[in-house]
């Protein structure tokens, strides 16, 4: 049970935010999954470096390094950027539409 107005406790007897209580950008799933991405674009990073660099005509070996980070790190961005804005619109779902009859 809960006092009117506070939130709800979980199974451990910890504070649970209640539906709709705002988590803001340091939820712990927000958390997680950004430290993931992290850790895949270093590892990204070391593996493009180590065996898809090569040296051309066109392009020294440093460029190519550059640029395979160059990919990755858009890359890791792009893809952290739509998980976040999925993350954090499962948040706080919206269960049903509220109609206002005047």
């Amino acid at each position: 049970s809960s006092v009117s107005g506070s939130s709800p406790r979980n199974v451990s007897g910890v504070c649970a935010p209640a539906m709709g209580d705002s988590q803001g950008f340091l939820a712990h799933g927000l958390v997680i999954g950004t430290i993931t991405f992290f850790v895949i674009g270093v590892a990204a990073s070391m593996i493009s470096s180590t065996f898809f660099v090569k040296e051309t005509a066109n392009i020294t070996k440093q460029e190519s390094i550059r640029l395979g980070w160059v990919v990755v790190w858009v890359s890791i961005f792009s893809m952290w950027l739509m998980w976040a804005c999925v993350y954090m619109h499962q948040m706080v779902p919206l269960m049903e539409p509220l109609h206002i009859v005047k």
